[in-house]
């Protein structure tokens, strides 16, 4: 096989490599869009939860996830808050699944609000506090 075949065999393997966890990743964002918007209860949507509450405890943003609309514009479907901590007075934070972290005898939820553009069943928006 010639230099030349290799490099070209190379670059594709790469390349096809590169694309295919772009793909994944858009997946993902997606996936958890679709988890929080209206499947937590799914056993499908668990490890996206997870995963997407791990990220976040990274200090990273929620998944994104775009779409084209009619008119071929590209539209993001989330719109997220800064991330936030609440005091609470509860054994659980407001998503009733996640324990409070207790510091001085107070306990705290560490919390981002997410908004589902159109995902409400009449077609407004959903918004929802996810904590970790």
């Amino acid at each position: 096989m010639t230099l030349l075949k290799k490099l070209l065999l190379s670059s594709i393997v790469i390349g096809g490599t590169t694309v295919s966890s772009m793909a994944m990743a858009d997946d993902f964002g997606c996936k958890a869009v679709l988890c929080f918007a209206g499947g937590k209860g799914l056993a499908e949507c668990a490890s996206t939860i997870i995963e997407v509450k791990k990220r976040l405890a990274r200090g990273k943003g929620f998944p994104h996830c775009s779409f084209v609309g009619p008119s071929g514009e590209q539209n993001q479907i989330t719109q997220q808050s800064n991330p936030f901590t609440r005091r609470v007075s509860s054994s659980l934070c407001p998503d009733g699944e996640t324990r409070p972290k207790v510091i001085f005898n107070g306990r705290y939820c560490n919390a981002i609000t997410v908004t589902f553009k159109g995902a409400n069943p009449n077609g407004g928006d959903l918004t929802q506090e996810i904590n970790w």
